[in-house]
C-alpha cells in the first residue's frame, strides 16, 4: 500500500513537472522580440559595439527599426531610437521601467544605489527628488539662491581679471586697485568647476567649498572626474554576472578606493554641519533639510540617503560645466511596448536625429526638436526642477 502511494505522488509530480515545462516552452515559442542583431553565444552583441556604441546602435536602428533587441552578455537590452518609441518607456509605460538593475558603479560608488538616481522608485526616492526639487534646484528654490550665483560669478570673474595682470585684489592708499603683475593662463573650464562647487556649496553647506583656487580645489575636481571616469568603464562584470567576483578589469577595486575617499569626506563634512547646525537657525541650507528627515521620529532618510545624493550633487555641478554629447542611458525591466515582450531590456539610446559629429552652432536649427516634449524626458524621468 506504502509503495503505491509512492509511486502515484511520483507520478502526480512528474505530470505536474511536465506540464509546468510544456507551458513554459509553450510561451518561449509564441514569445515575440523586437527585431535585431542575434550576436554570439554567451557575449551576445557586445563585440558589435566598437569602440563608438552610439554611433554603432545609431546604425542598428536604420536596419532594425525604432525599437530593437540585443542581448548583451547575459543581459536582455530594447533600444527605442524615436522619441515616439523612447516615449512608450518614458511615459506610457514609465511604472515599469522606473528600476534599474543593479551594476558595479551603483553598488560600489552610489552607496549600493541609495542615491537618486538609482534608487527604486518608491517612498523613499519620491522624498529625495521632492526635497531637491523644493529645496535645491526647482523655480522657487533658484530664484531664492540668485544672489548666491551673483556673488560666486563676481568672485570667478575677479580671480580671471587678476590672473590676466588686471589687478592682485589690494588697494593702493588712495582705494584703487593696484595693477596687477600675474600672468596665467585662464583655464575656463577649472575656474568654472571652482564656481559652480562654490554655488552649490553655499546652497547645500552655506559656505563656500573653495576660499581660492588651489591645489584644494584641484584635487577636488580631480576627485570629480575620476569618479565620472571610473563610473564610465565597461565592466564586463556588468554583462556577465558570473565574472563580476573575479573583477578582472581590476574596476571594482578602484571603485571602492574612490568610494572610501568621498565617504571620509563627506562623513567629515557632516558631522561639521550637524555641530553649527544652530547658527543657521530660521534659515536652513539644504543639508540641513535633509538632516531634518533624518532624525524625526519616521527616519525617512538614512545617513546612507544623505550621502549618495551629496555624492550625485557633486557629480552633477561638474557635468553642468563641460559640454559633451549625451546618450540617453535608461536601466528598465520587464514590459510589454508596441505588441513585443521586451524582457528585462537594459539601454534606450538617442534618437538618431541628433548629430553624431559635433559642429559650432550644429544645435541652433535643432533648439525647438530637442524641447524636452519633443524628446523623450518625459514622465517619471523628467528632470527635476521642469515645470
Amino acid at each position: 500500500m506504502f509503495l503505491l502511494r509512492e509511486i502515484g505522488v511520483s507520478i502526480l509530480i512528474f505530470m505536474i513537472t511536465h506540464l509546468v515545462i510544456r507551458l513554459v516552452l509553450k510561451e518561449k515559442e509564441q514569445r515575440k522580440l523586437p527585431p535585431g542583431p542575434k550576436g554570439w553565444p554567451i557575449v551576445g552583441a557586445l563585440p558589435l559595439m566598437g569602440s563608438m556604441p552610439h554611433v554603432t546602435l545609431s546604425e542598428m536602428a536604420k536596419k532594425y527599426g525604432p525599437v530593437m533587441y540585443l542581448k548583451m552578455g547575459t543581459n536582455n537590452m530594447a533600444v527605442a531610437s524615436t522619441p515616439s518609441a523612447a516615449r512608450a518607456f518614458l511615459k506610457t509605460l514609465d511604472l515599469n521601467f522606473s528600476n534599474r538593475p543593479p551594476n558595479a558603479g551603483a553598488t560600489h560608488l552610489a552607496y549600493d544605489a541609495q542615491d537618486m538616481v538609482f534608487a527604486d522608485y518608491g517612498s523613499r526616492w519620491k522624498l529625495l527628488r521632492k526635497l531637491s526639487n523644493l529645496h535645491m534646484l526647482g523655480g522657487k528654490a533658484l530664484e531664492e539662491w540668485s544672489q548666491v550665483r551673483e556673488i560666486e560669478m563676481g568672485h570667478m570673474l575677479r580671480a580671471m581679471y587678476d590672473c590676466s595682470g588686471g589687478g592682485d585684489g589690494n588697494n593702493d592708499n588712495d582705494g584703487n586697485k593696484k595693477k596687477g603683475t600675474r600672468h596665467e593662463p585662464i583655464v575656463v573650464a577649472e575656474m568654472l568647476t571652482y564656481a559652480m562647487a562654490n554655488m552649490i556649496g553655499q546652497v547645500i553647506l552655506s559656505r563656500r567649498v573653495f576660499e581660492t583656487k588651489g591645489s584644494e580645489s584641484n584635487e577636488f575636481k580631480d576627485m570629480v572626474v575620476q569618479l565620472m571616469t571610473v563610473a564610465g568603464y565597461f565592466n564586463i562584470g556588468d554583462f556577465i554576472p558570473f565574472l563580476a567576483r573575479f573583477d578582472l578589469q581590476g574596476i571594482e577595486r578602484g571603485m571602492k578606493t574612490l568610494h572610501n575617499k568621498f565617504d571620509v569626506l563627506l562623513t567629515t563634512m557632516i558631522h561639521e554641519h550637524v555641530a553649527s547646525a544652530h547658527k543657521r537657525k530660521g534659515k536652513p541650507d539644504f543639508l540641513d533639510v535633509l538632516m531634518a528627515h533624518h532624525t524625526n521620529e519616521s527616519h525617512e532618510l538614512s545617513l546612507t540617503n544623505i550621502k549618495a545624493l551629496l555624492l550625485e550633487t557633486a557629480n552633477t555641478q561638474f557635468l553642468s560645466t563641460k559640454s559633451k554629447k549625451y546618450t540617453i542611458l535608461l536601466l528598465v525591466s520587464d514590459a510589454r511596448l508596441t505588441g513585443f515582450l521586451v524582457e528585462k531590456p537594459y539601454l534606450l539610446d538617442f534618437p538618431p536625429v541628433l548629430p553624431l559629429n559635433f559642429t559650432p552652432f550644429q544645435f541652433t536649427s535643432l533648439a525647438v526638436a530637442l524641447s524636452f516634449e519633443s524628446m523623450v524626458m518625459v514622465g517619471r524621468e523628467i528632470c527635476i526642477g521642469k515645470p
